[in-house]
Protein backbone atom coordinates (compact mmCIF):
# COMPACT_ATOMS: atom_id res chain seq x y z
CA UNK A 1 0.00 0.00 0.00
CA UNK A 2 1.27 3.47 -0.84
CA UNK A 3 1.05 5.01 2.63
CA UNK A 4 1.79 8.75 2.71
CA UNK A 5 4.49 9.56 5.29
CA UNK A 6 5.79 6.01 5.30
CA UNK A 7 6.17 6.21 1.54
CA UNK A 8 8.06 9.49 1.76
CA UNK A 9 10.72 7.87 3.92
CA UNK A 10 11.34 5.13 1.34
CA UNK A 11 13.54 6.42 -1.48
CA UNK A 12 12.12 3.96 -3.99
CA UNK A 13 8.55 4.87 -3.24
CA UNK A 14 8.58 8.68 -3.21
CA UNK A 15 5.60 9.84 -5.20
CA UNK A 16 3.62 12.94 -5.86
CA UNK A 17 -0.02 12.08 -5.71
CA UNK A 18 -2.90 13.87 -7.22
CA UNK A 19 -6.40 12.82 -6.32
CA UNK A 20 -9.21 14.14 -8.44
CA UNK A 21 -12.64 13.83 -6.86
CA UNK A 22 -15.48 15.35 -8.82
CA UNK A 23 -17.97 17.20 -6.66
CA UNK A 24 -21.53 17.11 -7.83
CA UNK A 25 -21.90 20.67 -6.63
CA UNK A 26 -19.17 22.02 -8.89
CA UNK A 27 -20.07 24.18 -11.86
CA UNK A 28 -17.29 22.57 -13.96
CA UNK A 29 -18.79 21.76 -17.34
CA UNK A 30 -18.43 18.98 -19.82
CA UNK A 31 -18.17 20.65 -23.23
CA UNK A 32 -18.07 24.19 -24.56
CA UNK A 33 -17.30 25.71 -27.91
CA UNK A 34 -13.77 26.97 -28.37
CA UNK A 35 -14.87 30.57 -28.76
CA UNK A 36 -16.30 30.56 -25.24
CA UNK A 37 -13.50 28.85 -23.38
CA UNK A 38 -10.34 30.19 -21.84
CA UNK A 39 -7.76 28.20 -19.87
CA UNK A 40 -9.95 28.81 -16.84
CA UNK A 41 -12.78 26.40 -16.13
CA UNK A 42 -15.88 27.23 -18.17
CA UNK A 43 -19.28 27.88 -16.70
CA UNK A 44 -21.90 26.54 -19.10
CA UNK A 45 -22.52 23.41 -21.15
CA UNK A 46 -23.14 23.03 -24.85
CA UNK A 47 -25.47 20.10 -25.46
CA UNK A 48 -24.16 17.62 -27.99
CA UNK A 49 -26.07 14.64 -29.32
CA UNK A 50 -24.36 11.43 -28.23
CA UNK A 51 -22.76 9.57 -31.12
CA UNK A 52 -23.07 5.82 -31.09
CA UNK A 53 -19.70 4.31 -30.26
CA UNK A 54 -19.98 1.47 -32.75
CA UNK A 55 -22.93 0.84 -35.02
CA UNK A 56 -21.28 -0.91 -37.93
CA UNK A 57 -17.59 -0.11 -38.24
CA UNK A 58 -14.92 -0.01 -35.57
CA UNK A 59 -12.85 3.19 -35.64
CA UNK A 60 -9.11 3.19 -36.07
CA UNK A 61 -7.30 4.67 -33.08
CA UNK A 62 -4.22 6.87 -33.37
CA UNK A 63 -2.75 8.02 -30.05
CA UNK A 64 -0.05 10.67 -30.55
CA UNK A 65 2.16 11.28 -27.52
CA UNK A 66 4.89 13.93 -27.52
CA UNK A 67 7.63 14.29 -24.94
CA UNK A 68 8.14 17.24 -22.56
CA UNK A 69 5.82 19.70 -24.32
CA UNK A 70 4.47 22.16 -21.76
CA UNK A 71 1.07 23.78 -21.43
CA UNK A 72 2.51 26.99 -22.89
CA UNK A 73 4.17 25.37 -25.90
CA UNK A 74 1.15 25.14 -28.19
CA UNK A 75 -0.43 27.89 -30.25
CA UNK A 76 -4.02 27.53 -29.04
CA UNK A 77 -2.81 28.12 -25.46
CA UNK A 78 -1.23 31.41 -26.46
CA UNK A 79 2.29 30.24 -27.29
CA UNK A 80 4.46 32.17 -29.72
CA UNK A 81 5.52 28.81 -31.21
CA UNK A 82 3.96 27.98 -34.57
CA UNK A 83 1.75 24.88 -34.23
CA UNK A 84 -0.74 25.30 -37.10
CA UNK A 85 -1.63 21.62 -37.42
CA UNK A 86 -2.40 21.09 -33.76
CA UNK A 87 -4.31 24.37 -33.70
CA UNK A 88 -6.38 23.10 -36.63
CA UNK A 89 -6.97 19.82 -34.83
CA UNK A 90 -8.33 21.82 -31.89
CA UNK A 91 -10.72 23.61 -34.24
CA UNK A 92 -11.78 20.38 -35.92
CA UNK A 93 -12.13 18.37 -32.72
CA UNK A 94 -12.19 18.77 -28.96
CA UNK A 95 -9.67 20.51 -26.73
CA UNK A 96 -8.97 18.77 -23.40
CA UNK A 97 -8.61 21.73 -21.07
CA UNK A 98 -7.86 19.70 -17.93
CA UNK A 99 -5.68 16.95 -19.35
CA UNK A 100 -3.66 15.37 -16.52
CA UNK A 101 -0.64 13.09 -16.83
CA UNK A 102 2.21 12.09 -14.52
CA UNK A 103 5.08 14.55 -13.97
CA UNK A 104 7.56 12.18 -15.66
CA UNK A 105 7.26 9.87 -18.61
CA UNK A 106 7.44 6.21 -17.53
CA UNK A 107 4.47 6.41 -15.13
CA UNK A 108 2.41 8.20 -17.79
CA UNK A 109 3.19 5.48 -20.33
CA UNK A 110 2.43 2.67 -17.89
CA UNK A 111 -0.90 4.26 -16.96
CA UNK A 112 -1.83 4.85 -20.59
CA UNK A 113 -1.22 1.24 -21.61
CA UNK A 114 -2.65 -0.52 -18.55
CA UNK A 115 -5.43 1.74 -17.29
CA UNK A 116 -3.93 1.02 -13.87
CA UNK A 117 -2.06 3.11 -11.33
CA UNK A 118 1.69 2.78 -11.97
CA UNK A 119 2.42 3.70 -8.36
CA UNK A 120 0.93 0.34 -7.41
CA UNK A 121 3.63 -1.22 -9.60
CA UNK A 122 6.38 0.81 -7.93
CA UNK A 123 6.82 2.98 -11.03
CA UNK A 124 7.24 6.41 -9.46
CA UNK A 125 9.71 7.94 -11.88
CA UNK A 126 11.74 7.26 -15.04
CA UNK A 127 12.05 3.49 -15.33
CA UNK A 128 15.39 1.89 -14.58
CA UNK A 129 16.96 0.13 -17.56
CA UNK A 130 16.68 -3.24 -15.79
CA UNK A 131 13.04 -2.87 -14.82
CA UNK A 132 9.95 -3.50 -16.89
CA UNK A 133 6.22 -3.67 -16.58
CA UNK A 134 4.95 -6.51 -14.38
CA UNK A 135 4.84 -9.92 -16.00
CA UNK A 136 1.38 -10.82 -17.24
CA UNK A 137 0.08 -7.25 -17.11
CA UNK A 138 -2.62 -6.89 -19.76
CA UNK A 139 -1.99 -3.83 -21.90
CA UNK A 140 -3.95 -1.75 -24.38
CA UNK A 141 -2.83 -3.67 -27.51
CA UNK A 142 -3.98 -6.98 -26.03
CA UNK A 143 -7.41 -5.56 -25.21
CA UNK A 144 -7.78 -4.23 -28.74
CA UNK A 145 -6.52 -7.42 -30.35
CA UNK A 146 -9.50 -9.04 -28.68
CA UNK A 147 -11.68 -6.63 -30.67
CA UNK A 148 -10.00 -7.57 -33.95
CA UNK A 149 -7.48 -4.73 -34.20
CA UNK A 150 -3.99 -4.60 -35.64
CA UNK A 151 -1.66 -3.01 -33.08
CA UNK A 152 1.37 -0.86 -33.85
CA UNK A 153 3.81 1.05 -31.67
CA UNK A 154 6.13 3.69 -33.13
CA UNK A 155 8.77 5.66 -31.23
CA UNK A 156 9.79 5.95 -27.60
CA UNK A 157 9.05 3.08 -25.22
CA UNK A 158 10.86 3.73 -21.86
CA UNK A 159 9.13 0.81 -20.15
CA UNK A 160 11.97 -1.69 -20.10
CA UNK A 161 15.23 -1.93 -22.00
CA UNK A 162 17.71 -4.64 -21.00
CA UNK A 163 15.35 -7.64 -21.08
CA UNK A 164 13.80 -8.77 -24.36
CA UNK A 165 10.60 -9.75 -22.53
CA UNK A 166 10.10 -6.06 -21.72
CA UNK A 167 10.09 -4.85 -25.31
CA UNK A 168 6.89 -3.70 -27.04
CA UNK A 169 7.09 -6.46 -29.66
CA UNK A 170 6.71 -8.87 -26.73
CA UNK A 171 3.91 -6.85 -25.14
CA UNK A 172 1.16 -7.59 -27.71
CA UNK A 173 2.14 -5.00 -30.30
CA UNK A 174 2.17 -6.51 -33.80
CA UNK A 175 4.98 -4.16 -34.76
CA UNK A 176 7.41 -1.74 -33.15
CA UNK A 177 9.65 0.78 -34.85
CA UNK A 178 11.66 3.15 -32.67
CA UNK A 179 13.71 3.01 -29.49
CA UNK A 180 13.54 1.50 -26.02
CA UNK A 181 15.21 3.97 -23.66
CA UNK A 182 14.30 7.38 -22.31
CA UNK A 183 15.97 9.49 -24.99
CA UNK A 184 18.31 9.25 -27.97
CA UNK A 185 20.31 11.43 -30.29
CA UNK A 186 17.82 12.39 -33.02
CA UNK A 187 20.32 11.76 -35.82
CA UNK A 188 22.64 8.95 -34.67
CA UNK A 189 19.88 7.15 -32.72
CA UNK A 190 22.47 6.41 -30.05
CA UNK A 191 21.90 6.37 -26.30
CA UNK A 192 24.88 6.19 -23.91
CA UNK A 193 27.21 4.83 -26.57
CA UNK A 194 24.84 2.17 -27.88
CA UNK A 195 22.57 2.08 -30.91
CA UNK A 196 18.95 2.21 -29.73
CA UNK A 197 16.86 1.92 -32.89
CA UNK A 198 14.79 -1.16 -33.62
CA UNK A 199 12.37 -2.71 -36.01
CA UNK A 200 10.43 -5.51 -34.35
CA UNK A 201 13.15 -6.29 -31.84
CA UNK A 202 16.09 -6.15 -34.26
CA UNK A 203 18.57 -3.27 -34.23
CA UNK A 204 18.66 -1.28 -37.45
CA UNK A 205 20.86 1.58 -38.59
CA UNK A 206 18.89 4.18 -40.52
CA UNK A 207 19.62 7.73 -41.58
CA UNK A 208 17.40 10.64 -40.73
CA UNK A 209 15.89 12.71 -37.96
CA UNK A 210 13.99 10.48 -35.52
CA UNK A 211 10.80 12.55 -35.78
CA UNK A 212 10.68 12.15 -39.56
CA UNK A 213 11.49 8.44 -39.46
CA UNK A 214 8.62 7.85 -37.04
CA UNK A 215 6.25 9.87 -39.19
CA UNK A 216 7.27 7.97 -42.32
CA UNK A 217 6.58 4.69 -40.54
CA UNK A 218 3.14 5.84 -39.41
CA UNK A 219 2.22 6.91 -42.95
CA UNK A 220 3.51 3.62 -44.35
CA UNK A 221 1.33 1.62 -41.96
CA UNK A 222 -1.70 3.76 -42.82
CA UNK A 223 -1.12 3.32 -46.55
CA UNK A 224 -0.50 -0.43 -46.34
CA UNK A 225 -3.26 -1.28 -43.86
CA UNK A 226 -5.67 -4.12 -44.50
CA UNK A 227 -9.38 -4.27 -43.69
CA UNK A 228 -8.76 -4.64 -39.96
CA UNK A 229 -9.05 -1.51 -37.82
CA UNK A 230 -5.74 -0.41 -36.36
CA UNK A 231 -4.53 0.83 -33.00
CA UNK A 232 -1.40 2.94 -33.42
CA UNK A 233 0.59 4.50 -30.59
CA UNK A 234 2.79 7.16 -32.21
CA UNK A 235 5.18 8.08 -29.41
CA UNK A 236 7.44 10.94 -30.52
CA UNK A 237 10.51 11.80 -28.44
CA UNK A 238 10.36 15.42 -29.60
CA UNK A 239 10.68 17.99 -28.18
CA UNK A 240 12.64 16.20 -25.40
CA UNK A 241 16.37 16.90 -25.31
CA UNK A 242 18.86 16.72 -26.94
CA UNK A 243 17.77 19.91 -28.65
CA UNK A 244 18.18 19.01 -32.32
CA UNK A 245 16.04 19.99 -35.28
CA UNK A 246 16.45 19.84 -39.07
CA UNK A 247 18.29 22.87 -40.51
CA UNK A 248 15.32 23.71 -42.73
CA UNK A 249 13.36 24.71 -39.65
CA UNK A 250 15.92 27.24 -38.37
CA UNK A 251 13.98 30.29 -39.57
CA UNK A 252 10.41 29.15 -39.10
CA UNK A 253 9.66 30.91 -35.82
CA UNK A 254 11.84 33.99 -36.45
CA UNK A 255 13.71 34.05 -33.13
CA UNK A 256 16.42 36.75 -33.14
CA UNK A 257 19.12 34.43 -31.81
CA UNK A 258 19.77 30.76 -31.17
CA UNK A 259 18.82 29.81 -27.61
CA UNK A 260 17.44 26.71 -25.92
CA UNK A 261 13.98 28.22 -26.38
CA UNK A 262 14.44 28.89 -30.08
CA UNK A 263 15.72 25.39 -30.83
CA UNK A 264 13.02 23.83 -28.65
CA UNK A 265 10.43 25.89 -30.53
CA UNK A 266 11.67 24.59 -33.87
CA UNK A 267 11.43 21.03 -32.55
CA UNK A 268 7.82 21.69 -31.53
CA UNK A 269 7.00 23.17 -34.94
CA UNK A 270 8.78 20.28 -36.63
CA UNK A 271 6.75 17.63 -34.80
CA UNK A 272 3.59 19.68 -35.43
CA UNK A 273 4.39 19.63 -39.14
CA UNK A 274 4.89 15.87 -39.07
CA UNK A 275 1.61 15.36 -37.19
CA UNK A 276 0.07 17.32 -40.05
CA UNK A 277 1.62 14.85 -42.50
CA UNK A 278 0.00 11.96 -40.64
CA UNK A 279 -3.38 13.71 -40.60
CA UNK A 280 -3.03 14.40 -44.34
CA UNK A 281 -2.38 10.70 -44.88
CA UNK A 282 -5.61 9.81 -43.08
CA UNK A 283 -7.46 12.24 -45.35
CA UNK A 284 -5.80 10.99 -48.52
CA UNK A 285 -6.66 7.40 -47.62
CA UNK A 286 -10.26 8.38 -46.97
CA UNK A 287 -10.25 7.17 -43.37
CA UNK A 288 -10.20 10.41 -41.37
CA UNK A 289 -13.85 9.95 -40.40
CA UNK A 290 -13.06 6.37 -39.40
CA UNK A 291 -10.23 7.33 -37.04
CA UNK A 292 -10.15 8.62 -33.47
CA UNK A 293 -7.03 10.77 -33.02
CA UNK A 294 -5.76 11.71 -29.55
CA UNK A 295 -2.88 14.08 -28.86
CA UNK A 296 -1.14 14.62 -25.51
CA UNK A 297 2.19 15.42 -23.92
CA UNK A 298 3.61 12.87 -21.47
CA UNK A 299 4.41 15.41 -18.73
CA UNK A 300 4.89 19.11 -18.19
CA UNK A 301 7.69 21.03 -19.84
CA UNK A 302 11.27 21.13 -18.51
CA UNK A 303 11.89 24.85 -18.05
CA UNK A 304 15.68 24.55 -18.13
CA UNK A 305 15.53 22.97 -21.56
CA UNK A 306 13.49 25.54 -23.45
CA UNK A 307 9.93 24.54 -22.57
CA UNK A 308 7.14 26.73 -21.18
CA UNK A 309 4.15 25.85 -19.05
CA UNK A 310 2.55 29.24 -19.62
CA UNK A 311 1.24 30.82 -16.44
CA UNK A 312 1.11 27.49 -14.61
CA UNK A 313 3.48 27.00 -11.69
CA UNK A 314 5.88 24.10 -11.65
CA UNK A 315 7.40 21.95 -14.37
CA UNK A 316 8.37 18.40 -15.23
CA UNK A 317 8.77 16.32 -12.02
CA UNK A 318 6.47 18.63 -10.04
CA UNK A 319 2.95 17.92 -8.76
CA UNK A 320 2.05 21.56 -9.35
CA UNK A 321 -0.13 22.20 -12.40
CA UNK A 322 2.85 22.91 -14.64
CA UNK A 323 4.10 19.37 -14.11
CA UNK A 324 0.90 17.48 -14.84
CA UNK A 325 -1.60 19.64 -16.74
CA UNK A 326 -0.60 19.40 -20.38
CA UNK A 327 -1.98 20.10 -23.86
CA UNK A 328 -4.50 17.52 -25.02
CA UNK A 329 -6.84 17.02 -27.98
CA UNK A 330 -9.22 14.41 -29.35
CA UNK A 331 -10.84 14.37 -32.77
CA UNK A 332 -13.14 12.04 -34.67
CA UNK A 333 -14.34 13.81 -37.80
CA UNK A 334 -18.09 13.74 -38.10
CA UNK A 335 -18.57 12.34 -34.61
CA UNK A 336 -16.93 14.64 -32.04
CA UNK A 337 -18.22 18.21 -32.33
CA UNK A 338 -15.80 20.62 -33.96
CA UNK A 339 -14.44 23.37 -31.70
CA UNK A 340 -15.69 21.76 -28.50
CA UNK A 341 -13.82 21.74 -25.20
CA UNK A 342 -13.86 19.21 -22.39
CA UNK A 343 -13.44 21.09 -19.12
CA UNK A 344 -13.92 18.14 -16.83
CA UNK A 345 -10.62 16.63 -15.69
CA UNK A 346 -9.41 13.65 -17.68
CA UNK A 347 -6.42 11.60 -16.55
CA UNK A 348 -4.11 9.34 -18.50
CA UNK A 349 -5.54 6.22 -16.81
CA UNK A 350 -8.90 7.03 -18.39
CA UNK A 351 -7.84 6.48 -21.98
CA UNK A 352 -7.94 2.69 -22.07
CA UNK A 353 -11.54 2.34 -20.81
CA UNK A 354 -12.58 5.44 -22.78
CA UNK A 355 -11.27 4.12 -26.08
CA UNK A 356 -12.62 0.64 -25.45
CA UNK A 357 -16.10 2.10 -25.00
CA UNK A 358 -15.72 4.37 -28.04
CA UNK A 359 -14.72 1.34 -30.11
CA UNK A 360 -17.68 -0.76 -29.08
CA UNK A 361 -15.87 -2.72 -26.40
CA UNK A 362 -16.60 -2.97 -22.71
CA UNK A 363 -14.89 -0.33 -20.57
CA UNK A 364 -15.48 -2.51 -17.50
CA UNK A 365 -13.15 -5.30 -18.64
CA UNK A 366 -9.95 -3.40 -17.77
CA UNK A 367 -8.21 -5.42 -15.07
CA UNK A 368 -7.60 -3.51 -11.82
CA UNK A 369 -8.76 -0.38 -13.61
CA UNK A 370 -7.74 2.89 -12.03
CA UNK A 371 -9.21 5.03 -14.77
CA UNK A 372 -12.80 5.24 -15.90
CA UNK A 373 -14.42 5.84 -19.25
CA UNK A 374 -14.82 9.50 -20.13
CA UNK A 375 -16.54 8.67 -23.41
CA UNK A 376 -19.99 9.87 -22.23
CA UNK A 377 -18.44 13.26 -21.38
CA UNK A 378 -16.60 13.47 -24.69
CA UNK A 379 -19.51 12.22 -26.77
CA UNK A 380 -22.48 13.97 -25.19
CA UNK A 381 -21.37 16.31 -22.42
CA UNK A 382 -22.36 14.00 -19.56
CA UNK A 383 -21.01 15.07 -16.17
CA UNK A 384 -18.84 12.24 -14.87
CA UNK A 385 -18.80 11.63 -11.14
CA UNK A 386 -15.12 11.01 -10.64
CA UNK A 387 -13.58 8.24 -8.67
CA UNK A 388 -10.51 9.10 -6.63
CA UNK A 389 -7.47 9.37 -8.91
CA UNK A 390 -3.93 9.03 -7.58
CA UNK A 391 -0.96 10.23 -9.61
CA UNK A 392 2.63 10.82 -8.72
CA UNK A 393 6.34 11.39 -9.08
CA UNK A 394 9.33 11.64 -6.79
CA UNK A 395 9.32 13.79 -3.63
CA UNK A 396 5.93 15.47 -4.10
CA UNK A 397 2.46 14.61 -2.93
CA UNK A 398 -0.77 16.15 -4.11
CA UNK A 399 -4.41 15.46 -3.40
CA UNK A 400 -7.30 16.79 -5.46
CA UNK A 401 -10.82 17.13 -4.18
CA UNK A 402 -12.05 18.95 -7.22
CA UNK A 403 -11.48 21.85 -7.50
CA UNK A 404 -9.29 21.92 -4.37
CA UNK A 405 -5.77 20.55 -4.51
CA UNK A 406 -3.43 19.81 -1.63
CA UNK A 407 0.25 19.84 -2.58
CA UNK A 408 2.59 18.16 -0.11
CA UNK A 409 6.31 18.50 -0.78
CA UNK A 410 9.01 16.65 1.10
CA UNK A 411 12.53 17.97 1.41
CA UNK A 412 14.73 15.19 0.04
CA UNK A 413 17.46 15.76 2.63
CA UNK A 414 15.59 16.62 5.83
CA UNK A 415 12.39 14.71 5.18
CA UNK A 416 10.35 17.72 6.29
CA UNK A 417 6.98 18.19 4.64
CA UNK A 418 5.07 21.29 3.69
CA UNK A 419 1.40 21.50 2.69
CA UNK A 420 -0.34 24.01 0.45
CA UNK A 421 -3.97 24.06 -0.63
CA UNK A 422 -5.18 25.62 -3.87
CA UNK A 423 -8.41 26.00 -5.80
CA UNK A 424 -7.11 25.22 -9.28
CA UNK A 425 -10.27 26.44 -11.00
CA UNK A 426 -10.40 29.87 -9.35
CA UNK A 427 -6.61 30.02 -9.00
CA UNK A 428 -5.08 27.96 -11.84
CA UNK A 429 -1.63 29.44 -11.25
CA UNK A 430 -1.67 28.24 -7.62
CA UNK A 431 -0.80 31.56 -6.02
CA UNK A 432 -3.24 31.68 -3.09
CA UNK A 433 -2.55 29.15 -0.35
CA UNK A 434 -5.82 28.23 1.38
CA UNK A 435 -4.35 25.76 3.87
CA UNK A 436 -4.41 28.04 6.91
CA UNK A 437 -8.10 28.85 6.53
CA UNK A 438 -9.18 25.30 5.72
CA UNK A 439 -7.50 23.05 8.30
CA UNK A 440 -10.28 20.46 8.15
CA UNK A 441 -9.82 20.08 4.40
CA UNK A 442 -6.07 19.74 4.80
CA UNK A 443 -6.55 17.07 7.47
CA UNK A 444 -9.03 15.18 5.31
CA UNK A 445 -6.74 15.20 2.30
CA UNK A 446 -3.71 14.17 4.34
CA UNK A 447 -5.82 11.23 5.48
CA UNK A 448 -6.37 10.38 1.81
CA UNK A 449 -2.60 10.25 1.39
CA UNK A 450 -2.21 7.98 4.40
CA UNK A 451 -4.85 5.61 3.04
CA UNK A 452 -3.07 5.04 -0.28
CA UNK A 453 -1.77 1.52 -0.92
CA UNK A 454 1.92 0.61 -0.85
CA UNK A 455 3.44 -0.01 -4.27
CA UNK A 456 3.89 -3.71 -4.96
CA UNK A 457 7.54 -3.54 -5.95
CA UNK A 458 7.68 -7.34 -6.09
CA UNK A 459 5.60 -7.13 -9.27
CA UNK A 460 8.43 -5.45 -11.14
CA UNK A 461 10.11 -7.75 -13.64
CA UNK A 462 13.01 -8.16 -13.27
CA UNK A 463 14.00 -6.76 -9.86
CA UNK A 464 15.90 -3.50 -9.86
CA UNK A 465 19.64 -3.90 -10.56
CA UNK A 466 19.46 -7.68 -10.38
CA UNK A 467 19.95 -8.84 -13.96
CA UNK A 468 22.82 -8.77 -16.44
CA UNK A 469 22.78 -5.94 -18.91
CA UNK A 470 21.75 -7.05 -22.37
CA UNK A 471 21.37 -4.58 -25.16
CA UNK A 472 20.91 -5.14 -28.90
CA UNK A 473 23.76 -2.85 -29.90
CA UNK A 474 26.70 -2.91 -32.27
CA UNK A 475 28.60 -1.19 -29.46
CA UNK A 476 29.27 -3.83 -26.75
CA UNK A 477 30.35 -1.27 -24.15
CA UNK A 478 26.82 0.04 -23.53
CA UNK A 479 26.42 1.27 -19.98
CA UNK A 480 23.87 3.95 -19.12
CA UNK A 481 25.72 4.79 -15.92
CA UNK A 482 28.71 6.18 -17.80
CA UNK A 483 27.27 8.64 -20.24
CA UNK A 484 30.15 11.02 -19.67
CA UNK A 485 32.61 8.41 -20.97
CA UNK A 486 30.88 8.28 -24.35
CA UNK A 487 31.19 11.09 -26.84
CA UNK A 488 28.71 10.59 -29.68
CA UNK A 489 27.09 13.97 -28.99
CA UNK A 490 28.09 17.54 -28.33
CA UNK A 491 28.27 18.52 -24.66
CA UNK A 492 25.08 20.56 -24.98
CA UNK A 493 23.16 17.46 -25.99
CA UNK A 494 23.79 15.64 -22.71
CA UNK A 495 21.69 17.68 -20.32
CA UNK A 496 18.68 15.55 -19.50
CA UNK A 497 18.81 11.78 -19.44
CA UNK A 498 15.24 10.89 -18.57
Amino acid sequence: MLGGRRMIKNSLLFASIMVLVACTETSEVAIETASDVTSEAAQSTTEVSAPQALESKQPNILFILVDDMGFGDIGYNGSEIATPNLDQMALDGMKLDRNYVYPVCSPTRAALLSGQNPLHMGITGPMDDHASLPSGLKLMPEYFKGLGYQTHMIGKWHLGLTETSAWPINKSFDSHYGFLGGWIDFYTHVFAGGLDWQRDGVSVREEGHATELMTNEAISIIEQRNEQPFLMWLSYNAPHSPLQHPPSYSELNNYPEITDRSVFAEMVTHVDSDIGRVMDSLKEQGILEDTIVIFSSDNGGALGLGASNGDLRGQKRSSLEGGMRVPGLISWAGTIESGSVLTQPIAVHDWLPTLLEASGGDAEVVIDAYGQSMWPAIASGAIIERDTIVMGATHNLGVFEWPLKLVAVEDAESGEQSYNLYNVVDDPTEQQDLAATNPEVVARLIAEIEAMPEPDVSRLEPEFNNSPRYYPSDVPTYDARHIESKEPWAEAAIRDTD
